[in-house]
């Protein structure tokens, strides 16, 4: 990173922390008896924990809504239909619910009844998937036990090979939905 700063990030299971961490201290407490047993460079950065001045610590959640709009208020990005971390789609889904919304908006001459029904309409099912997709993840990015960690460790691998990465990851990442062209006023 700049300024010749190093970045970790160690993510684990809740299951290794029985109550919210209260201080620093206690998050880099944690953070130690968790990874305490890993191998190759992982000693060498927990011996550093100490020189730490710049820790975040926090869960990683999804939100689930029945509805994404309340009123005259619609909620996009991560406020209506957060995927997670695991995802790493937030900005890319944030970008395409704000064009649907307002498309949507566009297309029902501020009827926002109509507009707020139809974008969750075009939506909910795709990120309903996403977020599948990124709780489908969670062993990938924290595996509970020896096998999935291996299996991770293939995957990383395989996603080496560019004819297995097309063929084996496609599905997770590629999108079935087509966007609508909304056309705005003075567009051909």
């Amino acid at each position: 990173m700049r300024d010749n700063t190093t970045l970790f990030l160690f993510t684990f299971r809740s299951e290794f922390v029985k109550q919210r961490p209260r201080d620093t201290e206690e998050e880099k407490s944690i953070i130690r008896s968790v990874f305490a047993d890993m191998g190759w460079e992982v000693p060498g950065i927990l011996e550093r924990l100490d020189d730490v001045t710049d820790l975040y610590f926090d869960h990683i959640s999804q939100i689930q809504m029945a509805s994404w709009s309340m009123g005259r208020v619609a909620l996009v990005g991560d406020a209506a239909a957060c995927v997670s971390l695991l995802a790493g789609e937030g900005t890319g889904l944030a970008i395409l619910e704000a064009y649907v919304l307002a498309g949507e908006l566009y297309v029902a001459k501020g009827d926002y009844v109509i507009a707020f029904r139809n974008y969750e309409k075009r939506l909910r099912n795709l990120l309903i998937q996403k977020q599948k997709s990124a709780a489908k993840m969670l062993s990938f990015f924290a595996p509970k036990n020896k096998m999935q960690i291996a299996l991770v460790r293939i995957a990383l691998q395989t996603a080496s090979i560019p004819f297995l990465l097309k063929l084996f990851f496609k599905r997770i990442i590629q999108d079935d939905i087509v966007l609508p062209e909304y056309k705005f006023h003075g567009e051909n």
